[in-house]
């Protein structure tokens, strides 16, 4: 079966170690990684997440199922891997690692990509644990 994994939770918790072990990856943070080097540029957000939704289309346009690992901190984050996953018939499965049980403090520490110890409290507060209720529609389209 094709399976589209949402692998959720904040930075630090674990989702690209699980996602490897159940599908091919797809990161928005891939986009940011050159040579080797992760240089994450914030203006550069939009474009990194048009190409990890294109790198998980043609994946599973090709019968591969797909891991997408992000923060995910709230339900409309993941709508367009939901539309990608209804388009080609893909399962949806969320993998929601929240916080892996570590402190804002752990998560800072471990995480691969030098997340702040406050920018993980502000997604910590800003979290969605009941996904499934909340408004699928990006703020900026709620009116």
């Amino acid at each position: 079966m094709l399976n589209i994994f949402i692998v959720r939770g904040l930075p630090g918790s674990g989702k690209s170690t699980l996602a490897v072990t159940v599908a091919d990856v797809v990161s928005a943070d891939d986009y940011f990684v050159d040579g080797g080097v992760y240089r994450f540029d914030p203006s550069l957000l939009p474009a990194a997440h048009a190409a990890c939704q294109e790198r998980a289309r043609s994946l599973l346009a090709t019968g591969r199922s797909v891991a997408v690992a992000n923060t995910f901190t709230q339900g409309w984050e993941f709508q367009p891997y939901v539309k990608i996953a209804n388009d080609v018939g893909a399962r949806i499965v969320v993998i929601d690692l929240f916080d892996g049980g570590l402190s804002d403090e752990a998560l800072a520490a471990r995480n691969l990509h030098g997340v702040p110890v406050e920018a993980i409290r502000a997604m910590r507060a800003r979290w969605e644990a009941d996904w499934r209720s909340a408004d699928p529609r990006p703020p900026w389209e709620r009116g």
